[in-house]
């Protein structure tokens, strides 16, 4: 006798899930500190932002702000498979001789943190430019000057140069807000004999622009 059985069949159901893939971007630095930077001048420093998940990151777009610094190097929106990434160049140029703060915030997909901030810091130093006459009635010929640096009102003065600065002018950079300065000039011959003392200037540093010309009398 032939019979039949009826067979179950067992219907297997196959997905697929997206854990486990996720984008996600580390940046180089926290933070980036430029120290003392002097007026007139510039400092830069990179700052790398890494895809480092296990998809494509997205950034959106980054910004700057604090008015002493600017940022260049990537248009953005831009897409970066892991492992790669994009180095930004951060300036800061600044405008007075005090601290600067500012920020670089990074907006992407990342999957635990959309908003990356890097914090940035800085300060401007002073600079006092001396400028004098050269001696008009000197017989021995003069080689160069000496300058002579004073704080506040002290008696003590204190040699800035290490050689004769051969010419009419002389810039400070190690002076601080808030503090001020005597100044005076004297002429040196091959030999090293000094002339008298010039006039003395009196140079204030304000808590404002962070270059302060002086003439010495």
């Amino acid at each position: 006798m032939i019979s039949s059985n009826a067979v179950r069949h067992t219907g297997i159901a196959v997905g697929l899930t997206s854990e486990g893939v996720a984008p996600q971007l580390t940046v180089s630095a926290t933070s980036l500190s430029f120290g003392t930077v002097d007026d007139g001048s510039s400092a830069t420093l990179p700052l790398t932002l890494y895809s480092t998940g296990t998809a494509p990151l997205t950034i959106n777009s980054a910004t700057i702000s604090g008015t002493a610094f600017t940022m260049s190097g990537a248009a953005f929106p831009v897409t970066l498979i892991p492992p790669l990434g994009i180095t930004l160049q951060v300036q800061f140029s600044p405008t007075a001789g005090i601290p600067a703060m500012g920020a670089v915030t990074i907006s992407s997909n990342d999957s635990t943190n959309t908003s990356t901030v890097v914090g940035l810091n800085g300060a401007g130093q002073y600079l006092v430019n001396l400028t004098w006459d050269p001696p008009s009635n000197s017989h021995d010929p003069v080689a160069g000057y000496d300058i002579f640096r004073s704080t506040g009102g002290s008696s003590s003065y204190q040699l800035l140069n290490s050689t004769p600065n051969s010419e009419t002018i002389y810039v400070d950079s190690s002076v601080q807000s808030g503090t001020t300065y005597n100044y005076y000039v004297t002429s040196v011959d091959h030999s090293r004999v000094q002339s008298g003392p010039s006039n003395t200037v009196t140079v204030p540093i304000p808590q404002g622009p962070n270059s302060v010309s002086a003439r010495v009398p």
